[in-house]
């Protein structure tokens, strides 16, 4: 063709086509590849423990794979290979319009044993770091907060510790996705990450699960190793997550979009999005400082990069393990003898409510309020039994005490007889006044006097 340009294809003589352009056979070379990568990565069957050079279910080479392609396809590959009867993940989650917000009661349940100081630093770097990096974002640190109380609170479920270079002690591990009570993810790792060479699971205090964690992975603190365990590095990359996925995080409907991709639950999403109001408001950060990297770059993430991050249960809502008071930042102290709520001060109205996340936020009273008052004396404690003898013998039984002898009641006393009447009062008798005189026929003239003599 002149100049060089490819036109539609026509015959040649003796009706063959012409031969096709050489640049035209070599990308639909690519493209074919591509398309074979895709089919059989989503085909396969997790790799056995001994093959770890095999590449992962629902992976395949980066560069090959179209971008629109694999997000298409992220969800159903996770679940390739399940059992009959198995639970899956459906390829369009459904979504419950008018869910309920979280109860306030619940919210401020779960941060009142506030955040461990490794971990609100982690949130927060990753928040500023990721507003260096997508500005357009506007992510809160708040946001990744919530997200990590639900999931592992905080990095303390099931009595693990943050060391302060982050890094959580023992490992923390969501159960097997086996296809029973949550849905099907068979191993993706070869049990690199997360121990398992059956099903995968999430992993460390952010808990991602491998195949996103693969996506997303990022080394945040500088230690050479990006590490799932690790809250610098799980953060950075739950906040490089929702940014994607959410788009605007400084909108309800990007929050609500990032927390969904995060976890398909409603319920998932109302509790995050409650706790992060109540630590937002609840906890003063703005003097607090900040230790690590917050303006390094941000590689956008690769592989199956739209797959949920955390597909399994949220283990860390029913955790309430504490750190210790000089280690955390807004926990609440505990009392077993809390005094009653008083009524405002303004009289007139019901007690006052405590605003979200404000149980996280101490026990110093606000100005102008009064301090609560004391409890009240505690009962007086029983005598302690007496100490039991040597030797393993049981304690002879304390003698019986005498019954109480009954005391008499004397019979009530019989009632006093009536005083005798008072003698009649001698007066002076006068005829028609104090005494009647008799007519002439002897009876008296005046019948209710007396006779005078």
């Amino acid at each position: 063709m002149p100049n060089g340009k490819s036109g539609p294809r026509t015959r040649a003589a003796g009706g063959a086509h012409a031969p096709t352009p050489p640049l035209r056979r070599r990308a639909r070379r690519r493209w074919v590849l591509a398309a074979g990568v895709v089919a059989a990565c989503t085909a396969m069957v997790a790799p056995p423990a001994d093959s770890p050079d095999l590449v992962a279910v629902g992976h395949a080479d980066d560069g090959a794979v179209p971008r629109a392609l694999s997000t298409r396809w992220a969800i159903p590959a996770l679940s390739e290979g399940a059992p009959r009867g198995a639970t899956t993940l459906p390829a369009t989650p459904a979504r419950v319009a008018g869910t309920e917000p979280a109860p306030e009661a619940v919210v401020t349940g779960l941060a009142a044993n506030g955040i461990p100081n490794v971990a609100l630093n982690a949130y927060r770097v990753a928040a500023a770091r990721m507003a260096s990096a997508k500005p357009g974002c506007g992510i809160d640190w708040s946001l990744l907060a919530g997200i990590g109380r639900v999931e592992s609170n905080h990095g303390r479920y099931g009595g693990a510790v943050l060391a302060p270079n982050g890094s959580a002690t023992p490992k923390i591990l969501g159960p097997a996705l086996d296809g029973g009570r949550f849905a099907y993810i068979g191993d993706s790792d070869g049990g690199v990450w997360d121990g398992d060479t059956t099903y995968d699971r999430a992993m460390g205090p952010m808990q991602f699960i491998p195949t996103t964690w693969r996506s997303y992975a990022i080394d945040a603190d500088g230690s050479g190793v990006a590490d799932p365990f690790d809250i610098d590095d799980a953060a950075l990359a739950s906040a490089n997550y929702l940014c994607v996925a959410g788009g605007d995080l400084r909108t309800a409907a990007g929050q609500r979009r990032a927390v969904f991709a995060y976890n398909h639950s409603d319920e998932y999403v109302a509790e995050v999005l409650a706790l992060a109001r109540a630590y937002a408001t609840g906890l003063p950060v703005a003097d607090l400082p900040l230790v690590g990297d917050t303006s390094g770059p941000v590689p956008p993430p690769s592989g199956f990069y739209g797959a949920p991050a955390a597909p399994g249960p949220a283990i860390g809502v029913q955790d309430m393990t504490t750190s210790p008071p000089e280690q955390t930042t807004g926990s609440r102290p505990q009392s077993s003898t809390a005094p009653p709520a008083q009524p405002a001060a303004t009289g007139g109205g019901a007690p006052a409510q405590p605003a979200p996340g404000s149980g996280s936020s101490g026990s110093t009273p606000q100005q102008g309020t009064a301090p609560p008052p004391p409890p009240a004396d505690p009962a007086p404690r029983p005598a302690d039994p007496p100490p039991a003898p040597a030797g393993g013998a049981p304690a002879p039984a304390p003698p019986a005490l005498p019954l109480p002898v009954p005391v008499p009641v004397p019979a009530a006393p019989a009632p006093a007889p009536p005083p005798p009447p008072a003698p009649p009062v001698v007066t002076e008798l006068v005829p028609g006044v104090t005494c009647t005189l008799l007519g002439p026929l002897g009876l008296p003239l005046l019948p209710d006097l007396p006779t005078c003599p």
